[in-house]
C-alpha cells in the first residue's frame, strides 16, 4: 500500500536550516522530494509532521503542507485496489504537486536527447570518421589521408552532405568534379577517391553505416608514365660521374635495386637484428607481410660501407624522419647529370628529371621480366600477396626462386651475363683473360 510522510532532511545547509521532504513508499519503490520549504530543526515537529509556532509563518506554511498532503492522498486514492508499481503512482503525484519541476525535467530530457542525437550524428559524420581512420594510419600513409580529409572538409563546407547514409553515386561524382580544381590528373583524383572508399569500408566494419556508394561508381585512372629504367639507363645511373654530395643517395638507390627494389621505408628502418645468416628478414612497412631476401655480395659491400650503430645503415641513427631522406634522395637522383655552381642554377641537363626512389622497384621487376623470369616468381620476389599464409615466403623452394631471380637480374645489369655467360657486347672486353699457356699454333 502506498504511504507518504513529511520529514526534515538530515543534511543541514550552511545556515543550519533543513529542507522539508515528502517521502513516498509503495512496495519496494521509495522516493523523496523536496517541497520547497526550509526550516531550522526547532521549527519542525517530527511527531505531527507540522511546523511549530517558532516559525513566523507557521500557519501559512502548515496550510501549504496540508494542501500538498491532500493532493497526494487524492492521487493515491485513485490507485487503491490497482496492482501498479510505485513509480507509476509517483509520476502522477509529481505532476500534481510539482508541475513546474516536471516541465523542467521534460525540457532537460529533451535537450539531453537532442545533444545525444547531435553526438551520434557527429560520430557518424563522414568528416569525423575520416579523422578516426587518418589517425590509425602509418605516418607515410597518413599524409595522403590528411590531404584527402581536407578536400572532403572543404567539399562538405560548400553545402554537400556530411552524413554517411546520405552519400551516393551523385555525391561521389560531384566530389570528383570538385577535385578537378586542384587535381587535374585522373590518377591523383583516384587516390583521393580510394582513400574515401577505405573510410567507408571502415565505417561499415564499425557498424556506423550500411551504405556503400561505390558499388556503381567507377574510379577512373589513366596509364601512368613509365616509372622504370631500361638496362642501359640503369647502368648509366650507376656509372655516371656524380658530385660528392650525391654519392650516398645514388648508393642507396643502388642498394634498393640490389635488394629486389626494397622500399626505402623498409630499407632505412632495418636494424642489425634484421640481418643474419646472409639474409635480410623483415615485415614490409606497407603490408606488414613477412619477407626474406638473400644479401648478395654487391649489396653487402654497400651495407658495410654505410653500416649503422642501431640501424643496419647509419642513415637513421639519430634521425626520426625517414621521409626527409627520401626527399633528399629523390632530389639527388633527379640532379644526376647536372653540375652545381655556387650562387647559380645547376648547369647541364639531368639524365632522368622524373626519377624517384620507387623506380628501383619498378626497374627490377621490368628487367626481371625482360630476361625471362616468370610473372609468378617476380610477384613472389616483390612480396606481393598470393592468398597464402605469411609464412609461405619461408618455404625453401620459394626462397630459392627469389634468390635465383635476384642473382640473374644483378648478373645481367652489372656484368652483362645470362646463365653465367657474358652475352652483352658492352662487357665482352671486360672479361679477365684465361689463365695458362697460350696454345701453340702450328
Amino acid at each position: 500500500m502506498a504511504k507518504i510522510t513529511l520529514t526534515l532532511d538530515s543534511r543541514p545547509k550552511k545556515d543550519g536550516s533543513r529542507a522539508v521532504i515528502l517521502a513516498f513508499t509503495h512496495k519496494r519503490y521509495r522516493k523523496q522530494s523536496k517541497i520547497g520549504i526550509c526550516l531550522l530543526p526547532e521549527q519542525w515537529d517530527e511527531g505531527t509532521g507540522k511546523i511549530t509556532p517558532k516559525h513566523p509563518q507557521h500557519k501559512t506554511l502548515n496550510l501549504k503542507l496540508k494542501s500538498i498532503i491532500a493532493s497526494v492522498e487524492a492521487v493515491m486514492a485513485r490507485y487503491v485496489g490497482w496492482d501498479v508499481d510505485g513509480d507509476v503512482i509517483y509520476a502522477e503525484i509529481e505532476q500534481t504537486i510539482f508541475p513546474n519541476k516536471v516541465e523542467q525535467k521534460k525540457i532537460a530530457e529533451a535537450k539531453a536527447a537532442e545533444e545525444d542525437a547531435k553526438t551520434i550524428a557527429k560520430e557518424k559524420s563522414l568528416t569525423e570518421v575520416f579523422k578516426r581512420v587518418t589517425l590509425l594510419k602509418k605516418p607515410s600513409t597518413r599524409l595522403t589521408y590528411e590531404r584527402t580529409q581536407k578536400h572532403v572538409e572543404v567539399f562538405v563546407s560548400e553545402g554537400h552532405s556530411n552524413v554517411l547514409d546520405e552519400i551516393n553515386k551523385a555525391w561521389l561524382t560531384e566530389f570528383d568534379n570538385y577535385l578537378v580544381r586542384t587535381n587535374p590528373s585522373p590518377n591523383a583524383r583516384a587516390l583521393h577517391i580510394r582513400n574515401l572508399r577505405a573510410v567507408f569500408n571502415f565505417a561499415i566494419d564499425e557498424e556506423l553505416t550500411t551504405n556503400y556508394p561505390f558499388r556503381r561508381f567507377k574510379i577512373k585512372t589513366v596509364k601512368t608514365a613509365k616509372r622504370n629504367l631500361s638496362v642501359a639507363e640503369l647502368r648509366e645511373i650507376f656509372n655516371h660521374e656524380v658530385e660528392d654530395w650525391q654519392v650516398i643517395y645514388r648508393d642507396m638507390f643502388k642498394l634498393s635495386f640490389m635488394l629486389i627494389g626494397i622500399n626505402f621505408a623498409d630499407l632505412l628502418n632495418l636494424t642489425k637484428s634484421n640481418m643474419h645468416r646472409g639474409r635480410i628478414e623483415f615485415h614490409r612497412h606497407k603490408t606488414a607481410r613477412l619477407y626474406s631476401m638473400k644479401v648478395e655480395s654487391e649489396a653487402l659491400e654497400l651495407i658495410k660501407k654505410y653500416a649503422g650503430t642501431d640501424h643496419l645503415l647509419f642513415i637513421m641513427d639519430g634521425r626520426k624522419d625517414y621521409m626527409q631522406f627520401i626527399r633528399q634522395t629523390n632530389h639527388a637522383l633527379k640532379s644526376i647529370g647536372t653540375k652545381s655552381v655556387k650562387g647559380r642554377a645547376p648547369q647541364g641537363e639531368a639524365l632522368f628529371p622524373d626519377i624517384t626512389t620507387y623506380w628501383a622497384r619498378h626497374t627490377w621487376a621490368t628487367i626481371a621480366r625482360s630476361i625471362g623470369i616468370s610473372v609468378d616468381d617476380i610477384a613472389l620476389s616483390l612480396g606481393h600477396g598470393d592468398g597464402h599464409d605469411l609464412t609461405h615466403i619461408y618455404i625453401e623452394d620459394d626462397l630459392r626462386k627469389v634468390d635465383e631471380a635476384n642473382r640473374k637480374v644483378l648478373d645481367w645489369v652489372l656484368y652483362g651475363k645470362k646463365d653465367g655467360v657474358v652475352v652483352d657486347p658492352a662487357f665482352k672486353n671486360t672479361e679477365k683473360p684465361k689463365r695458362g699457356r697460350p696454345r701453340r699454333i702450328s
